[in-house]
């Protein structure tokens, strides 16, 4: 049989993918889930009151890589390790899943874990700053929910009643490059407290439009450019096609406007100070070499020599000197400039 391999259909992998992650169960019930404690009160506000999603991309690669990832390592967990992985827990308010947990055993303590797949940007300001507090939140809140009985039906665990957990932890994988990041800690009261304060505001709120917007908005915010949520929270629809960011929403009256002066002015002093701290350290650091200086590491990248490249000036005289008349384009328009200044007090 001739066969001409251009004929045969490929499947498509990544609208088939869009077809299964769309198909998974997701609840609708009003239950906040941990992972969304301390991340923005009106997201979760959207969440726990029904909301339908105005924003599902069909884009979302990395965040089914990262599941599919994710799925892998919590297998390892459970096969390699003895960890009991994806345990259901509600208190009837919260439901959430726990990634894996580790009963003590012997001088061996309570472990539960978050398992969490990074870009290497992102895993990177892992590296640098640490876990985020929504993230502390989550973990803290699994383990919570452990220790007072939150565990629904489990083959292995006993269901109804606390179970021991002495710490949390948080695994970070790259999803490029497979790289680990972990961060572990005891389990602190205090921070369970916190996220059930937060928790108690959204689920109290009225709707959605009664709780604040946390984050920055659409172009600022990467969390709100995957928010499902974004266009019904920033009124997209209804923004004018002419090039305005979403945020002019946020100034439609002279308080916002006052507001966003302040804000602006306030960050301008800062940043000007700042920029001179860091000039004025950048050249005592000129000479040091690369290391670990305390709790600093020093390394240095760049400072090769440039290719040649063309000297658009030069090129202008040459053609001026055959008398040839120079191509030209339409410039366009220049860039809005901002002023901002503190009006000066009235006596």
């Amino acid at each position: 049989m001739s066969i001409d391999p251009g004929a045969i259909t490929v499947p498509d992998l990544w609208k088939g993918a869009h077809r299964d992650d769309r198909a998974r169960p997701r609840s609708r019930q009003r239950l906040l889930g941990p992972s969304s404690v301390g991340l923005c009160r009106r997201r979760a506000a959207y969440e726990v009151h029904g909301t339908w999603p105005t924003d599902l991309d069909d884009n979302m690669h990395a965040a089914i890589l990262g599941t599919w990832l994710h799925e892998g390592i919590l297998r390892v967990l459970a096969e390699q390790y003895g960890a009991h992985t994806e345990l259901e827990l509600t208190n009837g308010v919260i439901l959430g899943h726990a990634d894996a947990y580790w009963a003590p055993d012997g001088d061996t303590p309570g472990v539960v874990e978050d398992v969490k797949t990074k870009s290497t940007r992102a895993l990177d300001l892992v590296v640098r700053q640490g876990p985020s507090r929504h993230e502390w939140f989550q973990v803290h809140l699994y383990a919570h929910l452990l220790r007072t009985g939150g565990l629904a039906e489990h083959p292995d665990l006993p269901t109804g009643r606390p179970l021991p957990v002495d710490a949390v932890r948080l695994r970070y994988v790259g999803r490029e490059y497979g790289q680990v990041v972990v961060h572990q800690r005891v389990y602190d009261e205090d921070i369970t407290k916190q996220a059930l304060a937060w928790a108690e505001d959204v689920m109290e709120s009225a709707e959605p439009e009664a709780m604040p917007r946390d984050l920055d908005g659409p172009g600022l915010s990467i969390i709100c450019d995957n928010c499902p949520f974004k266009s019904a929270c920033w009124n997209l629809d209804q923004l004018a096609d002419d090039g305005r960011a979403p945020q002019t929403i946020l100034a439609e009256d002279t308080a916002g406007i006052t507001e966003a002066l302040r804000a602006y002015a306030d960050a301008a002093e800062v940043e000007s100070a700042a920029k001179k701290r860091k000039a004025k350290a950048r050249k005592t650091l000129d000479a040091a070499d690369p290391g670990t200086y305390g709790d600093f590491k020093l390394s240095w990248s760049g400072g090769n020599p440039r290719p040649p490249e063309p000297d658009p000036a030069a090129m202008i005289r040459i053609i001026e000197g055959l008398s040839l008349d120079i191509p030209m384009k339409s410039g366009g328009r220049t860039s809005r400039t901002i002023g901002v200044s503190r009006a000066p007090e009235s006596t």
